[in-house]
């Protein structure tokens, strides 16, 4: 029987911060699948640093590439390293495109399936629940609105040191949003059998207790 946490949600709505607190409290693996979308466009943005848009030409080279996550939430991009931090800005330019990419997707759900193939998880993305691992004993959609979720992300840059303009971030958003949501392979969809969670209100304590509290009611009808 599998005792995995399914979570997903759209860019800034707190799932990471939410779904890590919830693997604390559970004793299971934390798995950020975001993480290995932006080791794709961490790979593509330092070998094509001027790139403002996609290029297929130049998405072609970084295809064979690999990637692996160890435990801790490290990254590994074609067996190295980035050198480029994860949340730079202009991963955030082109994360959603890439991801759309469907021999990206694929590499992507192959390293997560063989994670969960070994452990139990609570494992954070935009198609965990749908695709990656559609027979998770819950399956949360969080959702916030975008007007906060441009304010923790900007927030988020802040703490790294990078100062971000608000309009633009919520642009972006909306922008990721869109792509995320209408990509032909695996789009961003509530179904429903999703515990659907709006987390816009500060403080996330009250929804990783109720994510808390209805697996451990799910775990003991399943006994």
């Amino acid at each position: 029987m599998t005792r995995d946490i399914a979570i997903d949600g759209p860019s800034g709505s707190g799932k990471t911060s939410v779904g890590l607190h919830v693997s604390k409290r559970l004793g299971l693996m934390f798995i950020d699948s975001g993480l290995l979308y932006r080791a794709f466009t961490a790979g593509y943005v330092e070998k094509f640093p001027d790139d403002q848009c996609l290029r297929d030409d130049h998405l072609s080279t970084i295809l064979e590439s690999s990637v692996a996550y160890e435990s801790g939430g490290i990254v590994r991009f074609g067996g190295k390293m980035l050198t480029l931090s994860l949340h730079d800005l202009r991963i955030d330019l082109l994360v959603s495109p890439i991801s759309a990419v469907p021999r990206v997707r694929a590499s992507v759900n192959r390293e997560l399936r063989r994670i969960a193939a070994v452990h139990d998880v609570v494992m954070v993305g935009r198609d965990i629940g749908t695709t990656v691992l559609p027979e998770a004993l819950l399956k949360v959609f969080i959702t916030a609105d975008p007007q906060v979720r441009a304010r923790r992300r900007v927030a988020q840059l802040e703490r790294q040191g990078v100062t971000a303009d608000f309009a633009a971030v919520l642009v972006n958003i909306h922008e990721r949003d869109a792509i995320d949501s209408s990509r032909e392979d695996s789009p961003l969809r509530c179904t429903d059998e999703y515990v659907i969670v709006d987390n816009s209100a500060d403080g996330s304590e009250g929804v990783v207790q109720r994510i808390v509290s209805e697996y451990g009611r799910r775990l003991s009808h399943a006994v």
